[in-house]
């Protein structure tokens, strides 16, 4: 997931001359001049030690995950070093600005991983010697787009689905209320927790408006339950975000705001760890809007010490006259450093990730959808029907109401967004004004 934006071309400068003089500081990582992808070895004559960076996948997954991988590869190393997805992304451009980059990464995703691409080996040439000139058979179509679209210098290890409602199951039986599908049956919700003023509790839907990728997460949505494809011909040029739809979507953002229907201060709110520990730990919201990720904690309740509650899972509800769909993308999306000293090694991991054994145990962690073709989510982990029948609502969701991709190929349009959501969310802009906003910076853009 996306959180902050580099689209300068200073930047972009930056980052290729880091990349040329990079040294890699960590002992268990040194340079190396190789930019060719080695021969790839046997399997029990790879070795080496590399490191892996990442926000994901949680330390419960972990250590399944590298156990499996040591049982195949034990002459390899891995060093992970896991940071919060809120911190993650300024950690890794500090990273790459000052040489130290970790022999693999993961990236957030959207357009600006292309300011990246200068430091990253090929992953293609790799992937045809080690699974085959049909390579990329092997993994599901559509979330492979985005790295499609840059030369495959990145492959996603899962399928992010969002947003839909989650929601705290026994909260919603205390005030007698039941999963809403239309926003006006939403608002009738938020009124009964009012009216049941239950100690300690917000009666509000959570939300991570501080968040960039989640605020479009939701403008998206509404776009596409009302007019389907129009917000991707926006991004290309072909249709301007001036135009009825985007100021209908745009209102119906706001009417959140002036509904009261979202959490207060949720401006400066991130998805993790605020929102989430205001859900899961502190046990203060009854619903919040969240991607198919969610289902992870769920699977995971007893380590997080939430077994005693149950959640459940809808779609997003819809505005009047609109038809429910989701955004889906290619999720944490790995490369390989071109001075990393063992790419061999490092693409022994990547492989694995992306189509060994770590995508059956994604499956069963219920983190993301695995990325590997013919496998989908595991209900083994998840103790109640109605927490299964939530894996029913995304797989349903993904069949029939996927609306689009989940980022535009323009990173300068998805940071104007945001910017004018949120002043349109604070009052300091009128929804015409700000898709007025969006509209300059879409005409900047050279397509």
């Amino acid at each position: 997931m996306r959180k902050w934006s580099l689209g300068s071309a200073m930047l972009v400068g930056v980052l290729l001359l880091s990349a040329c003089s990079s040294q890699i500081k960590d002992s268990s990582v040194a340079s190396s001049n190789e930019t060719k992808a080695p021969a790839v070895q046997k399997t029990e004559e790879v070795s080496g030690e590399i490191s892996f960076w990442s926000w994901s996948p949680e330390d419960n997954v972990w250590q399944d995950l590298i156990k499996a991988f040591n049982d195949k590869y034990p002459k390899i190393k891995v060093n992970y070093v896991r940071t919060p997805s809120a911190d993650y992304d300024k950690k890794i451009q500090v990273a790459i600005q000052g040489g130290e980059v970790p022999d693999v990464m993961a990236f957030s995703n959207g357009p600006m991983i292309k300011n990246y691409t200068p430091i990253l080996e090929p992953l293609a040439p790799l992937a045809e010697k080690s699974l085959g000139k049909d390579w990329e058979k092997k993994f599901k179509s559509t979330p492979m787009e985005s790295a499609k679209k840059n030369d495959y210098r990145t492959i996603p290890t899962g399928v992010a689905v969002t947003p839909f409602l989650s929601y705290d199951v026994d909260l919603f039986n205390k005030v007698g209320a039941q999963p809403p599908k239309t926003y006006e049956e939403l608002k009738q919700v938020v009124k009964k927790f009012e009216d049941a003023k239950l100690p300690g509790i917000v009666p509000r839907l959570g939300f991570a408006g501080g968040k960039s990728a989640t605020v479009t997460d939701v403008f998206y949505t509404l776009v596409n339950q009302i007019a389907p494809g129009k917000l991707y011909d926006a991004d290309a040029g072909k249709a301007k975000f001036t135009d009825p739809v985007f100021i209908q979507a745009t209102t119906a953002f706001k009417q959140f705001y002036t509904d009261h229907v979202f959490q207060d201060g949720n401006l400066t709110t991130k998805f993790d760890p605020d929102l989430r520990e205001m859900y899961e730990q502190k046990r203060q919201l009854p619903m919040i809007l969240v991607g198919a990720w969610i289902m992870n904690d769920v699977a995971n309740k007893d380590g997080l010490k939430i077994g005693d509650r149950t959640f459940g899972l809808v779609p997003m509800p819809t505005i009047a006259g609109g038809k429910s769909n989701v955004l889906i993308n290619g999720d944490v999306p790995l490369g390989i450093s071109k001075d990393s000293k063992h790419k061999d090694a490092a693409w022994r991991f990547v492989e694995f990730m992306a189509t060994g054994e770590y995508q059956t145990i994604l499956s069963k962690a219920l983190q993301f959808l695995p990325v590997k073709e013919g496998l989908s989510m595991d209900k083994a982990n998840l103790k109640t029907d109605i927490e299964k029948q939530s894996v029913d609502v995304i797989l349903n969701a993904l069949t029939k109401d996927v609306g689009g991709i989940r980022f535009l190929d323009n990173a300068s349009i998805e940071q104007a967004l945001f910017l004018n959501l949120q002043k349109v969310a604070a009052g300091t802009a009128t929804p015409e004004q700000a898709m007025a906003e969006v509209q300059k910076a879409s005409e900047a853009v050279k397509r």
